[in-house]
């Protein structure tokens, strides 16, 4: 018998959102995550109406909103043509939010372990699954503080452990699209920037680099830049610099930025690919990251991530209520993930190479070009 009926390992957007839905509906989960919480991880902040539905549907959005102001202006700034436009759609939620990681994920995190049939492990690292006839049935994992090894069983396991997700690597999943890594991007959390009237999500294209300039959660503004892969090794020698030099060459957004103050340190990477692979096999799947990473200069993560935890997490509760075999609700969830990620995909993968084909087409759209 096993010891729980779904093993997630990851406990961050995906993960904690998907334990969330199934812990509601009864079923025994359990929560592994190498991290103690609150922690903090690299990763872009910006979110729109699919994550915010998400976090409406599992009760934490007037937690989530509490200290992040609604964003319903889209500033957009190409080449010093400055086309505000009003975040109008969708009916039900018409704005954008950026919330620090931080604090989104303890909230998600708390969600999580609040619901009854959820037990959470911090600090255990997962170093191995437990196999029975080719099918999956459970997770072996370190304890940080002890030592100690454990494992447990599962009719379900699932990786939700981001782009490096060590489930994805022991089972070697099936890869449908792959494409390399074309940028970089870096970021840092300031004060004394003042916001556009909206306030405004801020986005400046100059030529192939891209900033972003959004309020954030404790009277912070989020200021980012991604840039080609080409310019990395230049970014990473002096982080803080170069994002400052970035920044600066926006001409609708540098005489702002006079008495800016860094409040911790810059963050970035240069290895985020696209891909995206089969996100299931026998007795495991995938969600979040862990089945499919977008380059994040599309800001699309959050909201992916999200959205494919409640899909996974509906086929899940119709296999273990014994409404459908694991084989047919696993291609649903398959089925759903690639017709909601499609396009969004796409986009993000063939314009990460070269912005200005985007932007040339959004101003010719406009009357712009």
């Amino acid at each position: 018998m096993s010891d729980y009926d779904v093993i997630i390992v990851g406990a961050r957007i995906a993960g904690s959102v998907l334990a969330s839905h199934l812990g509601d509906r009864g079923h025994r989960v359990l929560l592994l995550d190498r991290d103690n919480f609150p922690s903090d991880t690299l990763s872009t902040h910006f979110f729109r109406a699919p994550a915010i539905r998400t976090f409406d549907a599992i009760g934490v959005l007037d937690e989530v909103e509490a200290d992040a102001p609604r964003l319903t202006v889209d500033y957009n700034v190409i080449d010093d043509t400055v086309f505000p436009e009003p975040v109008d759609e969708p009916e039900d939620y018409p704005y954008y939010l950026c919330v620090r990681r931080i604090t989104l994920d303890h909230i998600l995190v708390c969600r999580a372990q609040g619901t009854a049939s959820v037990e959470m492990r911090e600090g255990a690292v997962a170093t191995g699954l437990l196999w029975e006839d080719g099918c999956c049935v459970g997770v072996k994992w370190r304890d940080k503080e002890s030592g100690d090894r454990l494992e447990a069983r599962a009719r379900a396991v699932i990786g939700a452990d981001g782009v490096r997700s060590t489930l994805a690597r022991k089972v070697d999943p099936e890869v449908e699209d792959e494409r390399p890594i074309e940028r970089a991007m870096y970021y840092g959390y300031y004060r004394n920037v003042p916001a556009k009237d909206g306030p405004a999500a801020e986005f400046h294209y100059l030529g192939n680099q891209l900033v972003y300039c959004i309020p954030t959660n404790d009277d912070l503004t989020l200021l980012a830049a991604s840039v080609p892969i080409e310019e990395f090794d230049q970014f990473r020698s002096d982080p803080e610099g170069e994002l400052v030099a970035v920044l600066k060459s926006m001409t609708a957004l540098a005489p702002r930025l006079a008495e800016m103050e860094l409040e911790g340190p810059v963050r970035g990477t240069g290895a985020i690919p696209c891909f995206r692979r089969v996100p299931y096999g026998r007795g495991w799947a995938l969600v979040g990251d862990a089945g499919m990473t977008l380059d994040p200069w599309s800001g699309q993560g959050i909201d992916q991530a999200s959205t494919h935890a409640t899909m996974l997490a509906d086929q899940l509760d119709a296999f273990l209520t014994e409404e459908s075999d694991w084989d047919s609700t696993m291609k649903a969830y398959h089925q759903a993930r690639n017709e909601f990620s499609r396009k969004v995909y796409r986009q993000t993968a063939n314009f990460a190479p070269d912005l200005r084909p985007m932007t040339r087409k959004a101003l010719e759209r406009r009357g712009l070009a």
